[in-house]
């Protein structure tokens, strides 16, 4: 009996410390569990956070990317601040109806009427991208929408808004100043209700909300047209009026600013005076204001052939006081005066260089050169008379009268001759009161050269081929040499490396462009998060 119950007390233990054992390993299974998800629910957490700091970062460059696009196409308000109680910045701009009182509503107005020129579907443009209408100002909201720190949409409950710009300037030849932007990104999982809300708290009840700020450098720097950035020289650049005939000028009216224009050119066409708010005057066919709007766009050709690097042929009206003429270079001293040029030449086709003239040495492009340099009263030519330059050598005429007549310059296919190896600077230094170069190309004949004259009169008659640039006060107003019907009074082809003297304009303080971003950096956002603060009047 005892070993029976000896027995079955044996038995019953070993069944309670199973229990025991299966007890504590199921707890400790629960707890394993439990720390897993506890883990992986941290884990998931700490995934959505990413993201969400991903997507609001996402949003703060993809705001900043949309304020570059903007301000790239009013490069003008980039030398502005954002917020200001008076004086010019984003807040306040706007495309004045009237005369502009500042030089900043000028640029404006001019860029306004200078991007809607032949189309009127882009009347608004520019003035949509500063203040958007209320159907478009949600999605696409200009610069002065932007000023006013609210958030807006970029989709997916993603949202930007600009805390703030401001424009720096330093004195350095290089740089304008620098602009700086404040703007914040936000992600949501759910969609934003209230986009006027910045306050720091305004997302508390999405778990899923994040919300950055960032701060970007950008350099503000000095820039020329497109026309002086080209390894070309423009191929007409004048002063005064268009470069149309004496007779289509004369078909403008103040009721019929349009009409029929003249010369065409095959390259870039610069005005420096005519876009000013000077009033049309009848009378004398004085052009209007926004010249630019009535010229005949299809007389302004790419070259031919196509440059190695093709381009669209620009038609560019820059105020005189911005953009002027560089100085004429000075004869250097003792070089052979021609006098007079005069028909009837001794034989009928003069040559030049002579033999036996003395070449001078310069630099040009780096490189020590001879050029043969003459001064002259005045070009008279007629009948079969003509002055023909050698191909391959480099002449200089420093022109104090007039000209008239047949140059001919033409490098064909000789090794190293170029257009500007021949060069002609004009100063009316015998004083004419109208003086004028009449270029006279006859049919298969052809002038390769660059010609300066800032108080000329210019143009050219004929069916042959004027190859270079032509620089002057007008073009096409002499009556006697006007172009012949459909033909192009000048290719483009002059490069500015083959000139005597640097004639490129510097870059321009009033033609703003956005460098590279020089700087970028997160910062934390204060709280309470405040609106955008005016800068300081100027």
């Amino acid at each position: 009996m005892n070993n029976r119950l000896y027995l079955h007390l044996m038995a019953n233990r070993e069944k309670g410390f199973a229990l025991a054992l299966a007890l504590l390993i199921g707890v400790i299974i629960m707890g394993t569990g439990i720390t897993m998800m506890m883990r992986v629910q941290g884990d998931q957490s700490k995934v959505i956070a990413q993201k969400s700091r991903a997507d609001s970062l996402r949003s703060s460059e993809a705001g900043v990317a949309r304020v570059r696009d903007l301000l790239n196409s009013i490069r003008v308000m980039a030398t502005v601040p954002s917020n200001c109680t008076s004086g010019d910045c984003w807040q306040r701009a706007e495309i004045p109806t009237g005369n502009p009182s500042t030089n900043f509503q000028r640029d404006l107005k001019k860029l306004a009427i200078a991007t809607a020129c032949g189309n009127t579907n882009r009347n608004n443009e520019i003035a949509y991208k500063i203040l958007a209408p209320t159907g478009q100002r949600a999605v696409n909201p200009g610069l002065r929408d932007l000023a006013s720190g609210e958030w807006f949409d970029l989709g997916n409950n993603r949202y930007y808004r600009v805390v703030g710009y401001n424009f720096t300037p330093i004195s350095d030849p290089n740089i304008l100043g620098w602009g700086v932007l404040t703007l914040e990104g936000l992600s949501r999982k759910s969609a934003a209700t209230d986009l006027t809300n910045i306050d720091i708290n305004r997302d508390s009840g999405d778990n899923a909300a994040s919300r950055n700020r960032v701060v970007v450098t950008i350099p503000i720097k000095p820039s020329l047209p497109l026309a002086f950035t080209r390894t070309t020289v423009p191929a007409l650049w004048i002063r005064e009026g268009a470069p149309e005939d004496e007779g289509q000028t004369g078909q403008i009216t103040v009721s019929n600013p349009n009409y029929s224009g003249g010369a065409k050119f095959q390259g870039d066409v610069v005005m420096s005076d005519t876009t000013e708010a000077t009033g049309f005057v009848e009378e004398t066919g004085t052009l209007r204001p926004n010249l630019e709007c009535h010229i005949n766009q299809n007389n302004i050709e790419q070259p031919t052939p196509a440059p190695n690097t093709p381009y669209k042929a620009q038609f560019v009206g820059v105020p005189e006081e911005r953009l002027d003429f560089p100085n004429l270079p000075e004869p250097p001293n003792g070089i052979t005066n021609l006098g007079d040029l005069t028909s009837p030449l001794l034989p009928a086709k003069e040559t030049f260089p002579r033999q036996g003239d003395t070449p001078t040495t310069r630099t040009i492009n780096g490189q020590s050169v001879q050029v043969y340099e003459y001064i002259v009263n005045n070009i008279n030519l007629s009948g079969n008379d003509k002055i023909t330059i050698t191909p391959g050598q480099r002449v200089v005429f420093y022109v104090k009268g007039n000209i008239d007549g047949e140059i001919e310059h033409n490098c064909g296919k000789v090794t190293g001759c170029k257009p500007g190896n021949l060069q002609i600077y004009a100063d009316n230094g015998l004083g004419a009161a109208a003086p004028q170069i009449c270029l006279r190309v006859g049919q298969k004949q052809r002038l390769e050269a660059f010609i300066f004259a800032p108080a000329y009169s210019l143009g050219k008659t004929g069916n042959g081929d004027f190859v270079g640039a032509a620089w002057g006060k007008n073009w096409g107003k002499i009556s006697t040499c006007a172009p012949n019907s459909g033909e192009v009074a000048v290719i483009q082809g002059v490069e500015w490396t083959d000139l005597i003297e640097n004639l490129k304009p510097n870059p321009l303080n009033t033609l703003p462009q956005l460098g590279k971003i020089a700087n970028w950096f997160e910062e934390p956002i204060p709280s309470p998060s405040p609106s955008p603060s005016p800068s300081p009047s100027p």
